[in-house]
């Protein structure tokens, strides 16, 4: 089985087994497909076509790699693995570890919302420089507009007394 996690922004439109060489053992691929799946080798999923049926079983002592194509934000997967090695309630990761099934989906979850963080903490950034800046111009308005008014109050205090210095 091939487990494709999926982003809100992304669609998975092709997964692939194949030996090292490259060698096609079995592939689907169509319109895409936006949930996170588990695909069976050897068996059509529903929204996806098989274009490359499976004609042998894998051997269990070989290696094969599996390919997730992505439309969307995430980048194809390549996971490289031997069918005598798998287990159950273990998953290989994109970076070739086995992991628990809840570590995979845990990581493969932060993944998602790290693209989303990043776009919130952007937005977020903007909008508190934008308030900073927007009260330190207020406060600078604000103190040119008290300035002037304390000139304005000063000069028409003075009484106004004649130019004695003979320009």
């Amino acid at each position: 089985m091939i487990l494709a996690p999926t982003c809100t922004d992304s669609l998975i439109v092709a997964v692939q087994v194949a030996d090292l060489d490259g060698a096609v053992r079995w592939r689907v691929e169509g319109g895409g497909n936006e949930y996170p799946t588990t695909f069976v080798v050897g068996r059509e999923p529903p929204l996806l076509v098989e274009t490359h049926a499976l004609e042998e079983p894998l051997r269990p002592g070989d290696a094969y790699v599996a390919t997730v194509e992505y439309a969307g934000s995430l980048p194809e997967v390549d996971v490289e693995f031997r069918p005598s090695s798998l287990r159950s309630d273990r998953v290989i990761d994109a970076g070739g570890d086995s992991v628990t099934m809840q570590r995979f989906a845990d990581d493969a979850d932060l993944g998602c919302v790290g693209d989303w963080l990043w776009i919130f903490g952007s937005v977020a950034v903007v909008f508190v420089v934008g308030v900073i800046a927007s009260f330190f111009g207020g406060l600078w308005i604000v103190v040119r507009v008290v300035r002037k008014a304390k000139r304005e109050r000063e000069s028409n205090a003075a009484p106004t007394r004649p130019d004695l210095s003979g320009r």
